[in-house]
């Protein structure tokens, strides 16, 4: 590599769900946790006001699917008083607290820590502003990045202000959604290399001619075990 391409300012972007956590098996074993506490036809409730938010929102507010579990509880007149209360904070207590960190992709902080010797890396995510920084955090990632963290509702109407936080002469994005890292290469063209981790349902779409990334890895610990110095044009 040469002096002047050493010297070129790289940020390496990664997505978090799918990519550097499993959130398909976080969610199985937090609807098993909910189903403890709540029983079936509340834990079924629960993911009935999840997709019912996601619809209306169009992403995932775990702040407001609680509060709207919260106020259809205190019309059930099978629950008392106390154990409404009870149910509200045991609920909240689990989904605010579980434990991400467990749920880290193998190789998830060798990919971080590789691509910190690269240059900058931030986390580049979607959710609503309170829990999903907080899922971040859990899952020890925050520390990982030095706090370089930005949560969008919708990250593809943000890219002037990523771009903006994170100056540099070439970025590259690792994320499992092929339809993203198409959207950002037609609005980035050749400043980002996009690279797409097969992890998840949406990682394993077929990938047609318009959603094939520049680079495609089978998992987050193949990207890790990559040479990083060849990724970059």
């Amino acid at each position: 590599m040469s002096d002047t391409t050493s010297e070129r300012r790289l940020t390496i972007l990664f997505d978090v769900d799918n990519t550097l956590i499993d959130n398909d098996r976080a969610k199985q074993d937090l609807s098993a946790r909910i189903d403890a506490l709540l029983g079936d036809a509340g834990e079924r409730r629960f993911w009935e006001l999840y997709e019912e938010v996601r619809r209306e929102q169009g992403l995932v507010n775990i702040p407001l699917i609680l509060a709207r579990f919260t106020e259809e509880a205190e019309t059930d007149p099978t629950l008392s008083d106390a154990e409404r209360r009870r149910q509200r904070f045991a609920l909240a207590d689990i989904v605010m607290g579980f434990p991400y960190k467990d749920y880290l992709y193998p190789g998830a902080i060798d990919a971080v820590r590789k691509a910190r010797s690269r240059g900058t890396v931030a986390v580049l995510s979607e959710g609503d502003a309170t829990f999903q920084p907080h899922k971040i955090w859990r899952a020890g990632l925050d520390s990982e990045v030095d706090g370089n963290v930005l949560v969008f509702d919708r990250k593809l109407e943000h890219l002037a202000e990523m771009t903006a936080a994170f100056p540099a002469d070439h970025y590259m994005l690792v994320e499992d959604k092929p339809d993203i890292l198409a959207t950002v290469k037609k609005a980035l063209g050749a400043r980002v290399t996009t690279v797409l981790v097969r992890q998840g349902k949406y990682g394993r779409v077929p990938l047609t001619e318009a959603l094939t990334p520049d680079l495609v890895f089978e998992s987050i610990s193949a990207f890790a075990a990559s040479d990083h110095t060849a990724l970059v044009p």
